[in-house]
């Protein structure tokens, strides 16, 4: 791979590059994402396009609007595998492209067996293990969703400890190498909630220290700033504990179009110094698997 004069150690993402047709609500090609990553100045790309999920009432709306169904999800996931191993190869000397993909917890009684036959068989480099649903309900697509999980939980602070319990069980049963939007509880709470009342803090502390025991990097999501959040995901608080316990991060970008490609790292970087981290974890092939390389944000 050539570098180029606007690259930096740290520039990686290791959560994004989500795009059409694979993705219902990206906006941009893959090669569109990747040509952007290049002029943004990364040297490591990590593109992670969702799981599908394979019941048909997990179908979104827009989904089931074009006429898609769980054999669509599962054959466009299929065409993304072929097509990333392809676009690693056409981009080899510009960008070291990692091969990846965000899991669901859904359905939760088996979504483990589902997302771990879907990294063996399509060849996958590795896994971001993200929490959507909580009791089985979404809460990351439409308010009303959210607020049917809320009022099944009784309340903030029990959906945000539910969500914690939820995100440590799924590093348990995945063991995922990336763990994704660690708190995304926090963009569906109001200015009027605390995100760090004392229980959900201690709910978060020990799902962090679930991560610590299974080795997970802690994906430092720059969407945190789109979403009108002050920060990424997580949060300063939780970014600092999760120093203190010795959990290595990575950036991830979470693009949905060409346009999100490299937002926010530069103030993520910033962020992580900020709170006395001075490295970034990056993932590379190797004859074993996967290798971990620190790099300085220093640099």
């Amino acid at each position: 791979m050539k570098s180029g004069s606007g690259i930096k150690p740290w520039k990686v993402s290791l959560h994004g590059g989500h795009s059409m047709p694979f993705c219902d609500h990206a906006h941009s090609t893959l090669d569109e994402i990747l040509d952007a990553a290049i002029a943004c100045g990364y040297h490591t790309y990590g593109v992670t396009e969702h799981a599908p999920r394979v019941e048909p009432k997990y179908l979104y709306e827009e989904e089931l609007a074009l006429g898609w169904t769980v054999r669509t999800l599962d054959d466009l996931f299929q065409v993304y595998a072929k097509e990333l191993d392809a676009a690693r190869e056409r981009y080899a000397d510009r960008l070291q492209v990692l091969k990846g993909f965000e899991a669901e917890v859904c359905p939760p009684d088996r979504y483990a067996e589902i997302m771990s036959a879907y990294k063996r068989n399509l060849n996958f480099d590795y896994v971001v293990g993200s929490v959507h649903y909580v009791d089985d309900i979404i809460i990351d697509y439409k308010t009303e969703l959210f607020q049917q999980a809320l009022e099944g939980c009784g309340g903030y602070e029990k959906l945000a400890v539910k969500y914690y319990e939820t995100l440590a069980d799924m590093v348990v049963q995945l063991r995922p190498e990336v763990i994704g939007h660690f708190d995304l509880i926090r963009k569906g709470f109001p200015a009027s909630q605390d995100p760090h009342a004392p229980r959900i803090l201690a709910a978060a502390c020990a799902a962090l220290e679930v991560v610590r025991e299974h080795d997970g990097i802690l994906d430092v999501n720059t969407a945190g700033y789109r979403k009108g959040l002050g920060g990424p995901y997580p949060s300063r608080e939780l970014i600092r504990l999760a120093k203190d316990m010795g959990i290595p991060f990575c950036f991830g970008d979470d693009s949905h179009a060409a346009a999100d490609v490299g937002s926010g790292v530069e103030e993520a970087r910033l962020c992580l110094l900020e709170s006395g981290v001075s490295t970034i974890t990056c993932l590379a092939p190797g004859e074993a698997g996967m290798n971990r390389i620190e790099l300085s944000l220093l640099d």
